[in-house]
């Protein structure tokens, strides 16, 4: 197993994991990652551009026997101004998945062509004088930018189609990251560092093609678009899992737990259309993977989410598809993941690339 310095992935994630998570990228409006991660690529790639819907599409000239797409995702979840009031208050709707309950006396920024505005979105009943007894619905909250009128909302560069991203502090906590948007700018960390290890070794690889997708909050769009371009042999989405190893759930009911390795996809979201079953060929060389280097690992069955492999294996006329996933608590809100699968990630990432290229 290839050595990994754990100590100096530790120092990046805590520079580097949060810059990207505090980066401003809700679906659609993905430009200030987009602009980082170009920088970031610089000298680990052979060639990188931005395709008309956004995705980064990158490649690593290999040895031309087969191609593999690695995707991360550069979006997050978020909301879109709808209507400013007379007194400034502004009123959004979804970007992605945004669960009401976590909008309650919630700080964000909203991004206008002026800059970052920061404002504070609470609902129409936050408490006293009078309380509530059920969870509004997300169109029931307002942003309060600490504004008199509309007008001085629009001074500060507010208007109706602003996005309006969730603040939650980056910190370390044990051996723990906590952070927005973790989902997926941990995976888009995870797939750097992985570059970087194969920048560092040297290894002979396929044609590797890194892309960084634009739009899975909604639907996998960009992953969509990318896959008919690039027309892998094989295709992995990196994301992150739900790891619901917290008090009162039941052991029968976790999907996966914190510190026991990255997940390996087997099935998601098939019932409802949007989904996927992964590639058994693309399972068991991951799982021959983790067991010959001695990587811890779990396997993933969740029938509540997606990846960006749920379009991409439709492509042209199919692609193998499967996907490596860090267990993650507390999705959609303030997320939490453990370091030690964060490094683990990258190992069977890494690792997996290179098995993939020694193949006949």
């Amino acid at each position: 197993m290839v050595a990994i310095d754990r100590q100096k992935i530790k120092e990046r994630i805590e520079d580097k994991l949060r810059t990207l998570c505090d980066l401003h990228g809700v679906a659609g409006y993905e430009e200030d990652v987009t602009t980082y991660v170009l920088q970031e690529l610089d000298g680990l790639v052979d060639e990188s551009s931005v395709d008309p819907l956004g995705n980064i599409l990158a490649k690593k000239k290999g040895n031309g026997k087969k191609s593999l797409m690695i995707a991360a995702h550069l979006d997050e979840i978020g909301l879109m101004v709808r209507h400013i009031d007379d007194k400034g208050f502004l009123y959004g709707v979804s970007i992605g998945g945004i669960r009401p309950q976590n909008l309650f006396a919630r700080t964000c920024v909203v991004k206008t062509e002026k800059g970052l505005v920061k404002g504070l979105i609470n609902s129409v009943n936050p408490g006293r004088p009078k309380a509530m007894t059920t969870i509004p619905d997300v169109s029931e909250f307002f942003i309060d930018l600490g504004v008199s009128s509309r007008e001085e909302a629009e001074a500060l560069g507010v208007e109706i189609g602003n996005t309006v991203a969730i603040h939650y502090d980056f910190d370390i906590l044990g051996n723990k990251v906590v952070g927005k948007a973790l989902d997926d700018r941990l995976l888009v960390f995870i797939l750097l560092e992985a570059l970087r290890l194969l920048k560092e070794t040297g290894i002979e690889t396929v044609d590797l093609y890194p892309v960084f997708t634009v739009q899975e909050e909604v639907g996998c769009r960009g992953a969509r678009t990318a896959a008919y371009t690039l027309n892998p042999d094989m295709a992995v989405a990196l994301d992150i899992t739900v790891a619901n190893d917290t008090p009162q759930i039941p052991a029968h009911e976790r999907i996966t737990e914190l510190d026991k390795g990255p997940a390996i996809k087997l099935i998601d979201k098939v019932p409802t259309g949007l989904g996927l079953i992964a590639s058994p060929k693309v399972v068991r060389l991951m799982k021959q993977t983790a067991k010959k280097h001695d990587i811890k690992h779990q396997m993933e069955v969740f029938m509540a989410g997606s990846t960006d492999a749920a379009t991409i294996h439709l492509e042209r006329g199919g692609i193998p598809s499967g996907a490596i996933l860090v267990p993650t608590r507390y999705v959609h809100a303030h997320e939490m993941a453990s370091i030690d699968d964060i490094i683990d990630s990258i190992a069977l990432l890494y690792h997996f690339i290179a098995e993939v290229s020694q193949e006949q």
